[in-house]
């Protein structure tokens, strides 16, 4: 097989890894929304509570913005749950932290 051809079949196998930025923006706001979600299903589950409806995607949702906008996942952490609990009526104490 002359070289330029493994050359495109190369280039075609791997154009996933040079999508465009809005792609990979998409993808990174989807695994921090996959891992937040996770984690307070986690927490919750040990708290031994479930979440109310809607509330891990509004916490999800904004952790996903915040660090979108630069800010650490502590900070957004610690920027997010604060607006859930308070939008979802339950009290910091006995909401588990995300």
């Amino acid at each position: 097989m002359p070289v330029i051809t493994r050359v495109l079949i190369t280039l075609a196998a791997s154009a996933q890894v040079w999508a465009p930025a809005a792609n990979a923006q998409a993808f990174k706001d989807k695994m921090v929304r996959s891992f937040c979600a996770r984690a307070m299903a986690s927490d919750f589950t040990k708290a031994g509570k479930t979440p109310p409806s809607g509330m891990v995607e509004f916490t999800c949702g904004c952790v996903a913005d915040q660090m979108r906008a630069g800010a650490s996942a502590e900070k957004a952490k610690a920027t997010c749950t604060p607006l859930a609990t308070s939008k979802f009526g339950l009290e910091a104490s006995s909401a588990p932290q995300p």
